[in-house]
């Protein structure tokens, strides 16, 4: 396959999976096929109630590409994520069975682990498709239940105009802004001139880049976070659901420590947040949910190839 469109499918299973850029500086070069990604939020207050909330994120992915042919190459792969949590001076109190649910009641860790398999199919020189579907686990941990699984998955046409120019179009389902739904995608990888990239697949990321000598590369970008959890029962309903989205943006850093190992630095702003808990039943809410912008910081180290 065109090494341009199997970089493309390894960007488009992280996207997916983690709504995380895979793309670097120098991802018309390197295929990823392990990460290890860390950002944190520190207190932030809700836009609207008394409260604050703290967000650490943990996040890696490992694939494996298995050419079965020389147009067709399958790929499964296997991701987890945590989500810890801090709350301070939140002030809700909603009544229960079990008695008065309050702010020591809330989770302080959120899971996700998904099982991954794409499959890219060359057509000829220009056009190929891509598939990828992932169940996943998106829970507490406390208990788990078939109502704590989450199907996901994306289709995608690609087109290529030249070794610097790619683009694809086509449909993703995913809950990356806090509630699964079906979303339309446009997606490049575009060498705008030496040493200056954009890969972007939007609406969920969009990054510039720009490789200043062999050993480092900077760049802006901005990327979606976020999924939809399941809560144990009781916590405080039966059906408890988390809504969890925000977008980070920013520059970044990346530090190449040797021909396989990149290290990223990043930071800036986080924004358009949203961090509820709501009964799937009756869609009551524990408290208002929009939280306001706050700075982050974070750091990532890949392995590629």
């Amino acid at each position: 396959m065109r090494k341009s469109l199997r970089l493309y499918i390894f960007a488009v299973i992280g996207l997916f999976s983690w709504g995380v850029i895979l793309s670097s500086a120098r991802g018309w070069e390197v295929d990823k096929i392990a990460w290890l990604k860390y950002y944190y939020v520190p207190h932030s207050e809700l836009a609207d109630e008394a409260g604050e909330i703290e967000m650490n994120a943990v996040k890696g992915v490992a694939m494996i590409p298995v050419p079965l042919s020389e147009s067709f190459v399958l790929l499964p792969g296997l991701a987890y994520s945590v989500l810890s949590l801090d709350y301070k001076d939140l002030t809700f109190t909603d009544p229960t069975p079990a008695g008065t649910f309050t702010e020591k009641d809330l989770p302080h860790n959120l899971h996700v682990i998904d099982l991954v398999l794409g499959g890219a199919v060359e057509w000829d020189e220009e056009w190929g498709t891509f598939i990828v579907f992932y169940p996943g686990v998106h829970s507490d941990m406390d208990d788990i239940s078939g109502d704590d699984i989450y199907f996901s998955g994306a289709a995608l046409m690609s087109y290529t105009f030249s070794d610097s120019f790619f683009l694809s179009a086509g449909l993703y389902y995913d809950d990356s802004f806090g509630i699964p739904q079906l979303l339309p995608m446009l997606s490049t990888q575009w060498r705008i001139c030496h040493g200056l990239t954009l890969d972007a697949a939007l609406p969920q990321y969009l990054v510039f880049a720009y490789r200043v000598i062999p050993e480092m590369a900077i760049g802006l970008k901005f990327n979606v976070e976020g999924n939809q959890y399941r809560l144990s029962e009781g916590k405080p309903w039966k059906n408890t659901l988390v809504k969890y989205t925000q977008i980070l943006t920013g520059p970044f850093v990346d530090l190449y420590l040797s021909d396989h190992l990149v290290l990223r630095i990043d930071g800036g702003l986080v924004t358009g947040r949203e961090f509820e808990f709501r009964d799937d039943d009756t869609s009551h809410k524990l408290f208002d949910g929009d939280v306001k912008d706050m700075g982050y910081m974070g750091a990532s180290l890949s392995y590629q190839y």
